[in-house]
């Protein structure tokens, strides 16, 4: 099985042409024109280094964030960032809320953490239960707990009044809480619900241009502190020039898209009720509500793995989620995409797995 989505090649390579991919998370309106503008007009940027430090970028990323460039460091992607952490941190025991990204144990791995999982339980429909996280976290002697929000792939969002109490514990017992938002763009009203609001040196926050700017293949992820120590950590272990120029370019011109933007939030505001409330009418599945681009969905009537061969006949990908931790061969991850491919996917949908109507 494949450990991420959108793995469009293999079916490619097979003879499978024209594949609607569901199983991968990225604004289907596609790189943003002002930005291959840029690129065509820039082509020169290839024949010189970009600055091994990055400062307009970071203070491009900054001003965004209402943060000092200080405070960023930027990536090959968001998984560098991760993974830089890693190296930088070495954390020896963390609390790792699932199921999630399959990347968090490789790079917690990488660096031999011994990890405990916080299970996200379906029977709350994955919703945190943040006493009960605190009280797990004030148990044992964590180093980092480490988590996803909105959550890959429950699409669930920990509000700032909650994370507010993590916050408090976490201080209190001088650990660490590394914050995935590579989705938050997609969450309302996200800039009055970030954690960089928290304000804390014990809370790094990764970030990623790929999924609401679409750039899946050019890699730009960036991170977020207030802690200098662990930013300077990071700089050390990071290989020089690993943000190309083409991708610095697209951090300087894509938060200034005014326009893309929101496109973008009007789009995901209406699609993601929209594909909840048709998703909910189907008689074998369950649809569980998300605050992001994509949404999880449990099937009562036949396998993920069923489900994902079946409608790959029908030249739509989606990702069998039976891989993520705690999550068995009845869940299905689907994108959320514009809306004539919504109704393309839930067509095909109620040829496969009964409808309620």
């Amino acid at each position: 099985m494949d450990l991420h989505g959108g793995n469009i090649y293999k079916l490619e390579r097979i003879g499978k042409k024209n594949i609607l991919d569901y199983s991968s998370n990225i604004n289907p309106f596609g790189i943003p024109q002002k930005f291959i503008d840029k690129v065509k007009e820039n082509f020169e940027l290839l024949t010189k280094y970009p600055d091994p430090d990055y400062i307009e970028l970071r203070e491009k990323i900054a001003t965004h964030n209402n943060l000092k460039f200080e405070n960023v460091i930027v990536g090959n992607g968001a998984t560098e960032i991760l993974f830089l952490y890693m190296r930088a941190m070495k954390p020896k025991k963390v609390l790792l809320l699932a199921p999630c990204f399959a990347e968090y144990k490789r790079a917690l791995d990488s660096v031999q953490a011994e990890i405990d999982y916080f299970e996200l339980e379906e029977e709350k429909d994955f919703v945190v239960d943040i006493e009960k996280l605190i009280n797990t976290v004030k148990s044992k002697e964590y180093d980092l707990v480490l988590l996803c929000n909105p959550n890959n792939p429950t699409g669930k969002f920990i509000d700032l009044k909650e994370l507010y109490k993590l916050k408090k514990c976490i201080e209190e017992k001088n650990i660490n809480l590394f914050i995935d938002e590579a989705f938050i763009e997609f969450v309302d009203n996200w800039r009055e619900r970030t954690a960089v609001l928290l304000k804390s040196k014990n809370i790094f926050i990764m970030r990623a241009f790929t999924k609401f700017f679409a750039i899946p293949g050019l890699r730009l992820g960036y991170g977020l502190s207030y802690n200098e120590e662990i930013l300077e950590k990071m700089w050390v272990e990071k290989e020089p020039w690993s943000v190309n120029s083409f991708a610095n370019l697209a951090g300087l011109s894509m938060f200034d898209d005014k326009g893309y933007i929101e496109k973008t939030e009007k789009w995901i505001a209406k699609e993601k009720k929209f594909m909840y409330e048709e998703l909910s009418t189907f008689q074998n599945i369950k649809a569980y509500k998300t605050e992001c681009n994509f949404i999880l969905i449990k099937l009562f009537n036949m396998s993920s793995q069923n489900l994902r061969e079946q409608m790959i006949e029908k030249n739509i990908l989606v990702r069998d989620a039976s891989n993520f931790k705690f999550l068995n061969y009845r869940f299905v991850r689907l994108a959320i995409k514009d809306r004539e491919s919504n109704l393309k996917l839930l067509e095909k949908l109620s040829e496969v797995v009964e409808w309620r109507g």
